[in-house]
């Protein structure tokens, strides 16, 4: 490495021959030499096990062999942990004590997922739910009918209605018979997701225990003949009073469609953590002394040793280049929320300062957008972002300074409060309806707009409907065999 670093004929030979400019030769390779080093300190720290994928599953006790003979045929590509939890009421400190070294997470039900999502906010990792779908309930209700001709399907119930049901009463609207001839299918998976939404923290804690007592009941009451069950963990309870029961196990193919998903979201994520990109920093009143432009650059210095992160410093003119990756970026910028240098700068060093982040396919991209930042940068009192699919995002708030503009409406104030989100994102919610001339959008939609995950967009969302800014207007089918998207309009 150091003799390619430091040959400037082989790179001058490299650049002809391959029409590469010799800086821009220069910048990739130094930035493969930062991936270069990480890389191989993999082996050297003597972590064999580096290039499999870590997924932790998070299930119940009653799952466990299930979902370990489901992954048998992934150990080659993934090191899997199964965490099995006991209610919903800790389910989240699983979460929380993989978080940081589990590459993704998959947890059986969408339930429990949102039970997560209740406790920990956003998430820092891919996260998938397994769970029966619409196809294993007719596969399961099918096989098992045949069986077992002498059942009512008035007397079978599903536990997973009994918390969505109007009327807690009505036990027979979570029947069988009820779920084939009077159910929209079509809405279920919708009604189910809204009273997820609508469900607080202590909700999930009791939801268990509350569909076990309200079956155990039932059945001392001679109102039922057996149960489908998607809520595992209340199977013991079950067993215990005697209450026949059938698990609504994911059928093959939709376990193996969830792996694929959640792997392929995984080498999406490490794939853009390791994207090049570009921090540009310029003062509003450029250095006229060498001391001033020393301290310039001993703060930038600061900040590669505050964050303990590779980089290259370097300067063209009167602007600094941060040659780092993606996923620098996002750490230093809290996800691309908090504009951390322009007020670091201000603070203790009392520079003022425009800030231009770029993300890119390779470095010289990173470069031009990062450089098309700070142009935006400079007009405000905020940094950009603008990313590899040249979405400009900003202004950034600031994590030193959390001020908020004096000339915005009184409403974008309440309905920030309301709905739990900063100003900035109502602001950015009001530029997308105006740019896009509709107040509907899709998570996806919202996501692609915004430059953020699609579960980021889900949690503005959930938080606006919450707030009572949103409401799900309509679905609308796609193409695929998924469940129908859900259409939001705004009210803002």
């Amino acid at each position: 490495m150091e003799y390619l670093w430091n040959n400037h004929s082989r790179i001058q030979y490299i650049s002809q021959h391959f029409s590469i400019a010799p800086c821009d030769f220069c910048y990739n390779l130094q930035f493969f030499a930062l991936n270069y080093v990480h890389f191989f300190s993999k082996i050297y720290e003597g972590k064999e096990n580096f290039m499999k994928t870590k997924i932790v599953i998070i299930t119940s006790t009653y799952l466990h062999p299930f979902v370990e003979k489901a992954f048998e045929e992934f150990k080659e590509e993934c090191d899997v942990t199964i965490a099995d939890y006991t209610n919903f009421e800790h389910i989240a400190d699983i979460y929380k004590k993989y978080e940081t070294i589990a590459d993704g997470f998959m947890v059986s039900g969408t339930t429990a997922l949102s039970a997560i999502e209740h406790h920990v906010g956003e998430f820092k990792k891919p996260v998938v739910s397994f769970h029966a779908d619409m196809i294993s309930f007719y596969h399961a209700l099918v096989k098992f009918f045949l069986e077992r001709r002498d059942l009512d399907p008035k007397r079978c119930i599903f536990d997973f209605m009994l918390p969505i049901i109007q009327s807690p009463g009505n036990y027979e609207h979570a029947s069988v018979d009820y779920l084939i001839h009077e159910l929209d299918l079509n809405n279920l998976a919708l009604t189910m997701d809204q009273w997820a939404n609508k469900s607080t923290t202590g909700d999930f804690s009791m939801i268990e225990m509350n569909i076990a007592l309200k079956i155990i009941d039932l059945w001392k009451q001679d109102k039922i003949d057996m149960v489908f069950c998607s809520y595992s963990s209340t199977i013991p309870l079950l067993e215990e009073h005697g209450v026949p029961y059938y698990f609504l196990y994911p059928v093959k193919d939709q376990l193996e469609s969830q792996i694929k998903e959640l792997l392929s979201q995984i080498r999406l994520e490490k794939y853009r953590e390791n994207l090049p990109a570009t921090i540009a920093i310029a003062a509003h009143e450029p250095s006229v002394s060498d001391k001033t432009d020393q301290i310039l650059e001993d703060a930038i210095q600061n900040i590669k040793k505050e964050f303990l992160i590779d980089a290259i410093l370097q300067k063209e003119s009167n602007v600094y280049y941060i040659y780092t990756t993606h996923r620098v970026v996002a750490m230093i910028t809290k996800n691309f929320e908090v504009g951390y240098i322009i007020a670091m700068l201000k603070k203790n060093y009392d520079i003022s300062a425009a800030v231009g982040y770029g993300i890119g396919k390779n470095i010289t991209d990173a470069k031009k957008h990062a450089e098309n930042a700070l142009r935006e940068s400079w007009n405000t009192d905020g940094s950009f972002v603008m990313n590899e699919t040249n979405q400009l995002i900003g202004p950034l708030g600031s994590s030193q300074f959390p001020s908020f503009p004096q000339n915005l409406p009184d409403n974008i104030f309440k309905i920030a409060e309301n709905c739990k989100l900063s100003t900035l994102t109502i602001q950015k919610l009001i530029s997308i309806i105006k740019m896009t001339g509709s107040y509907e959008l899709t998570t996806n939609e919202l996501a692609d707009h915004m430059g953020v995950t699609v579960r980021n967009a889900n949690r503005i969302l959930r938080n606006l409907e919450n707030g009572g800014a949103a409401t799900i207007a309509h679905t609308r089918s796609t193409t695929s065999k998924g469940r129908p998207v859900k259409v939001y309009r705004l009210k803002l």
